[in-house]
């Protein structure tokens, strides 16, 4: 039962992480530029996923417009998901 219920925990954070980071991007069309209180404690969950990507991209194309940093942060959250159901289940 408990792992039941870990699992769904788990698999609502990916979710939130997932659709945090989504917002921000959308947010980063509509505003961009801008900070707000919302725009800062959005960062806060979304920066960890989403520097090692600008990170990456910076060396292999360094400046360049279009932002891939996003997708590399939806890959890494996919494989920490994978990894925590591996070892839950």
């Amino acid at each position: 039962m408990i792992s039941g219920t870990l699992a769904v925990a788990l698999d609502l954070l990916f979710r939130f992480i997932e659709g945090a980071i989504l917002l921000d991007v959308i947010l980063s069309w509509v505003m961009p530029g801008r900070n707000n209180g919302f725009l800062d404690l959005l960062h806060v969950f979304t920066d960890p996923f989403m520097i090692p990507g600008r990170k990456i991209q910076e060396k292999l194309m360094p400046g360049f417009m279009i932002d891939f940093s996003p997708i590399v942060a939806l890959f890494i959250v996919d494989i920490l998901r994978k990894i925590a159901f591996t070892i839950l289940l």
